[in-house]
């Protein structure tokens, strides 16, 4: 802005300049006109005078003057002449002073062209390294959170995806647990179907000591969070080398806290260490969960191989769950639990041996009933284990 003033002054000091150059030209013309009409009058004068006797003093004081006008005339052609100069040279700073100035705006306008495009720049990156930044921190407050429902889980989150999914069995001298695992409604018959998985030995039992049971179904407790919700289950399938054993509640109701099942393809990622929660009805108690982790993923009875775990489990348990602790998938049943001693065996709480989910999905495929627990939804990944 200032330098567009400098080029305007400059402009209008060389306008005021050549104005007054022409006046004084014109000024010059009109002098030299009347020096030249003098020169003439003297010229006349002379010529009259030489004609005319005694007037010399009149015409040499007439030539005195005369000449005394015609230098003065001379002196202002020659201030004239060096104005004019003065005008050009002036004329010639004043068009570099243009120049110059155009040099300097173009130069501005490069500057201010190369600034924003340097500020958009710091711009840009900006919103680059803002947006890193903003997905680190999303990411890190997901670790965080991870972690917080690892070490701190939420309990209305583990009561829901834990205790809520599981049952109880029920018969004359037995108790035991299970797992609720499908409650959907048929597309085909529209009928609700409810599928219970638990061990096989505790359906045995209370089929052998109930006789109720066998006609009309084995009792379920479920526990809703309205309340617990009494039905009774029939014996669809089950495999007694592998105790396990998959139940039909006879029930029109739909529940919504059903077990997640590990999807197959992940259980080889489970080995020693892994933490997990064992859900059941210890001597016929409501459902309580215990911690521990996997001990042993070889542990051979009858031909059969089962999982040790160390979370703390007594009668009662049997048939209950056996959760991740990190995703609350289900990944076994609970099966047997170690005692010692013959007359009057101590219970070893902390040995029990459970069925791995791997080898259910193989028993329910024989039967044609893999996809009762199939994933419903979509599950986070396990890490697999270091090498």
């Amino acid at each position: 802005m200032k330098r567009t003033l400098v080029e305007i002054l400059a402009g209008l000091a060389v306008l005021v300049l050549m104005a007054s150059f022409h006046q004084r030209l014109a000024r010059l013309n009109a002098d030299a006109e009347e020096a030249k009409e003098l020169r003439s009058l003297v010229e006349q004068t002379s010529r009259r005078l030489a004609a005319e006797p005694g007037i010399d003093a009149m015409r040499s004081e007439l030539l005195a003057k005369v000449d005394e006008r015609v230098a003065d005339l001379e002196r202002r052609i020659a201030d004239a002449t060096r104005s004019a100069k003065d005008a050009s040279y002036l004329k010639e700073e004043a068009e570099q002073a243009r120049l110059t100035a155009a040099t300097i705006k173009a130069e501005i306008e490069r500057d201010v062209s190369r600034t924003r495009e340097l500020v958009q720049t710091y711009a840009d990156e900006l919103r680059l390294r803002t947006a890193s930044a903003t997905q680190t921190a999303e990411r890190d407050r997901a670790e965080i959170d991870k972690l917080n429902g690892i070490v701190l889980p939420n309990p209305d989150q583990l009561t829901s995806d834990l205790l809520l999914p599981a049952v109880q069995l029920n018969g004359q001298d037995t108790v035991g647990s299970g797992t609720l695992i499908r409650s959907y409604k048929d597309a085909a018959t529209g009928k609700v179907e409810n599928w219970v998985l638990t061990a096989y030995h505790v359906v045995r039992n209370i089929l052998t000591d109930s006789p109720d049971s066998q006609r009309d179904g084995i009792a379920v407790t479920l526990y809703d969070p309205s309340g617990k919700v009494e039905t009774r289950g029939e014996l669809v399938a089950f495999d007694k080398d592998l105790d396990s054993a998959l139940l039909r509640l006879k029930s029109d109701r739909l529940f919504s806290h059903v077990a997640r099942v590990l999807p197959r393809d992940q259980a080889e990622h489970i080995q020693v260490w892994t933490d997990i929660y064992a859900i059941g009805c210890p001597l016929g108690n409501d459902p309580i969960p215990t911690r521990g982790s996997i001990a042993s993923k070889q542990n051979v009875l009858n031909g059969t191989n089962y999982w040790m775990i160390n979370a703390p489990t007594y009668y009662g348990n049997s048939g209950g769950g056996i959760f991740l602790a990190e995703s609350r998938v289900l990944i076994g049943v609970f099966s047997k639990i170690y005692t010692h001693g013959r007359g009057n065996p101590v219970v070893i709480p902390h040995m029990g041996l459970c069925t791995p989910i791997q080898s259910i999905y193989e028993w329910l495929d024989r039967e044609k009933l893999g996809h009762l627990i199939e994933t419903q939804a979509p599950m986070p990944d396990l890490a697999a284990p270091g090498k």
